[in-house]
């Protein structure tokens, strides 16, 4: 069975972001920035992610908390630079 970006990113954040924290499950539209689930390192550490994991490019007009502001919103910016599309 395949796993989906959604779930890779709740896997990294959960896993390398916010270890040690009782973080259970992420919903896709819970909001990672409002409740302290990352921070401006943690957007950095995942950007790395992305990058290496999707081989994407993420620039810096690209760093907006909309972009990473929840699961959704990262799935579609990711789904965005895999298509050529800018976000």
């Amino acid at each position: 069975m395949s796993t989906t970006l959604e779930q890779d990113l709740e896997t990294f954040i959960r896993d390398e972001l916010a270890p040690g924290r009782a973080i259970g499950t992420i919903e896709p539209g819970d909001d990672l920035l409002a409740r302290g689930i990352i921070d401006s390192l943690g957007i950095m550490q995942l950007v790395e992610f992305l990058e290496t994991s999707y081989g994407i490019e993420v620039g810096p007009d690209d760093l907006l908390p909309a972009n990473f502001r929840d699961l959704r919103a990262i799935e579609a910016f990711v789904a965005g630079r895999r298509n050529g599309t800018p976000c």
